[in-house]
């Protein structure tokens, strides 16, 4: 799936308000530039992980997609990182529709 970067972030920007998430120029850059490390067809999902360096119980949620331990996010929050993961896969199931609709015969 080969989404241009300037299309990437803004239509993820988008799926990401309908769900009441904000993400900074920063995290949709660097997003930007993991996805296409992030190689696959199963879903995104959200695996919680202790944050190194920091005190009990801190915890880090990250955007991966089946066994890969490569992420395409981080944060704090679940809410944030589940909104990721979510619009993610919306994006993808877009484009899946969109590649298939052009496969048709007429």
């Amino acid at each position: 799936m080969s989404i241009e970067t300037s299309d990437f972030q803004s239509r993820l920007r988008v799926l990401l308000g309908l769900q009441g998430a904000v993400l900074t120029d920063e995290e949709l850059s660097h997003m930007a530039d993991s996805y296409p490390r992030c190689p696959g067809k199963e879903q995104w999902d959200v695996r919680q992980y202790v944050r190194p360096h920091t005190g009990v119980g801190a915890r880090e949620y990250r955007v991966v997609r089946g066994s890969s331990v490569q992420d395409v996010f981080r944060s704090t929050e679940r809410e944030r990182a589940a909104a990721v993961g979510t619009a993610l896969n919306e994006l993808e199931s877009q484009e899946k529709s969109a590649d298939e609709r052009h496969r048709l015969p007429l």
